[in-house]
């Protein structure tokens, strides 16, 4: 009888066969069905707000979540919980944007809406159109909110190193659109962590499946670490196990590699 293992799956460029964005191949759909069969437990682990995992949850049949980049869980369909960032650090961040006249955005709560003094924003950062709402602040009082989740930032390619308060604060930041970064939680694993504890699984048989940066310390924590065909070279130095691409049915070859399935 093959050993339980719990599994957990990034979403974009590891689940769907494109970063961002794609679909979920049906020889991965027809992987995670086999894998719950031959009795063994699955999760998402994603960056994605859980608003934003819903999507990717329903169409995968997947019930069990580590999103906001570790500081979400839920189980079941049922929240455990969902955490913001360190205000103060996230305040950092908003008061040098300010001070710098840099556009950003904050989303306040696990929503697809976002918040900002910033007329620039609409224009320089029109991608945020296409997934959430734009709400325009009559004044700069970021302090008012009681929680920051996320804070999406005017930023091209290389320049990165304008923000002082990133460093200082020690806050990751995350790229998927050329005009813009997205400073969010950056630890998967502290949630996968958790949601083993809860469930009384066992740590030594947690298996994660990645491709990107917000995958980096789950790859290098977790006993078996599986980087996709398409991840990025520092990931795949620190997996245990190279598959196929996202787009080549790469899940279902390792599991099958392994004999999970």
């Amino acid at each position: 009888m093959v050993e339980k293992k719990y599994i957990f799956f990034d979403i974009d460029g590891t689940l769907t066969n494109a970063n961002p964005g794609g679909i979920i191949l049906p020889s991965t759909k027809s992987t995670l069905k086999k894998l719950e069969e031959n009795g063994h437990f699955i999760a998402i682990a994603t960056g994605r707000s859980y608003s934003m995992a819903q999507e990717a949850m329903e169409e995968s049949g997947i019930n069990n979540v580590v999103c906001c980049g570790g500081n979400g869980l839920v189980i079941n369909g049922k929240v455990e919980y969902i955490k913001p960032l360190d205000k103060e650090k996230a305040l950092m961040v908003i008061h040098e944007c300010i001070e710098k006249d840099i556009p950003f955005g904050v989303m306040i709560d696990d929503s697809f809406n976002i918040y900002t003094h910033n007329l620039a924003v609409e224009n320089k950062m029109a991608e945020l159109k296409t997934f959430s709402t734009l709400h325009m602040m009559e004044e700069a009082n970021y302090e008012k909110f009681e929680e920051i989740h996320k804070i999406h930032v005017y930023s091209k390619q290389g320049e990165e190193n304008v923000l002082t308060s990133l460093e200082q604060s020690g806050l990751h930041y995350a790229r998927y659109h050329n005009s813009s970064i997205i400073i969010e939680p950056d630890d998967k694993y502290k949630g996968i962590l958790d949601m083993i504890h809860i469930i009384k699984g066992n740590e030594k048989d947690i298996v994660v499946f990645g491709d990107g940066h917000n995958d980096l310390s789950m790859v290098k924590q977790a006993p078996i670490s599986i980087a996709m065909g398409n991840a990025i070279d520092e990931l795949k130095e620190a997996a245990t196990f190279i598959t196929k691409g996202c787009n080549d049915d790469g899940i279902e070859y390792a599991c099958k590699h392994f004999k999970w399935i």
